[in-house]
């Protein structure tokens, strides 16, 4: 089960440079990230509507120089919502329409907007959908990337870029993607579950490796100290017959706390069927 729908938040740094190159980047057929992408589409806004986020965070830029209060200089116009759903999920473009304004008015609300501010607000929403290839298990599955501008007359929308708001748009993408899709978070199985947040695909590839290399070792230790119980006992040596049997009950606790293929349950299968026809 997920706890949600998956939602990647950052800020469109270097002021109006910044937001046209996402621009540009977004609707680049031949960019080498989108080499995956079946097909890019725009959903909310275009060209025009980043055109207007930038003057928009130029001209506050220029209002904050000739007040002359100081102050740090806005150099981040816009924050952008990755929301994306796993292979084998995909939304019609029109369902992807209806889950974006839902998160967009969340946010709307969590802002407290005026009558005036709501209408620069909504000026202010470019989103593009990646429709992805859903064959195999590398890359992402279906992505929309949600632009919305920070700046609405004269106030900057710094509630877009806190924690709260993150939160607000799963929760609101979670909700969205039920209503309009018919696609649950809560019943999705994750692939990987026992992933740690805090490690990159390499990183837990390179564990699990090493845990597999554990297991493999494991069942050829209990494989030999099985071997070597039944010869004790057939000679007698009641101190190594009981040594081996300790040996035998450690790693066979210590092989349960790693999470076992099929192929490893049926190697300790045929181990353990071995180990009880001898008795142990």
């Amino acid at each position: 089960m997920l706890k949600n729908w998956s939602v990647i938040t950052k800020p469109v740094k270097n002021s109006s440079l910044g937001v046209s190159h996402r621009e540009r980047y977004l609707m680049d057929k031949r960019h080498t990230n989108h080499r995956n992408s079946e097909r890019l589409i725009s959903i909310f806004g275009n060209e025009a509507t980043t055109r207007k986020i930038a003057l928009a965070g130029e001209a506050f830029r220029l209002t904050q120089v000739t007040s002359g209060k100081g102050g740090r200089p806005l150099t981040s116009y816009a924050m952008e919502y990755c929301l994306t759903l796993p292979k084998g999920y995909r939304p019609s473009t029109n369902q992807w329409r209806l889950i974006v304004k839902d998160c967009c008015i969340a946010l709307a609300k969590l802002c407290d907007l005026n009558t005036e501010e709501l209408k620069a607000f909504q000026k202010q929403i470019r989103a593009v959908l990646h429709q992805q290839k859903q064959d195999g298990s590398r890359g992402s599955g279906d992505h929309v990337h949600l632009i919305i501008g920070k700046v609405v007359g004269s106030r900057v929308l710094k509630e877009l870029q806190k924690k709260k708001a993150t939160k607000v748009i799963k929760q609101a993408f979670n909700l969205a993607t039920l209503k309009h899709a018919n696609m649950d978070h809560r019943l999705y199985d994750v692939v990987e579950k026992e992933r740690g947040r805090r490690l990159s695909t390499w990183q837990y590839q390179h564990q699990r490796s090493l845990e597999t290399l554990e297991i493999e070792k494991l069942i050829k230790q209990i494989q030999t100290q099985s071997d070597k119980w039944t010869k004790a006992k057939l000679q007698g040596d009641f101190k190594q017959e009981q040594r081996q049997f300790n040996r035998i009950q450690r790693n066979l606790v210590r092989i349960e706390k790693y999470g076992l293929s099929s192929q490893h349950q049926r190697k300790l299968a045929v181990v353990r069927t071995t180990v009880k026809k001898r008795g142990l």
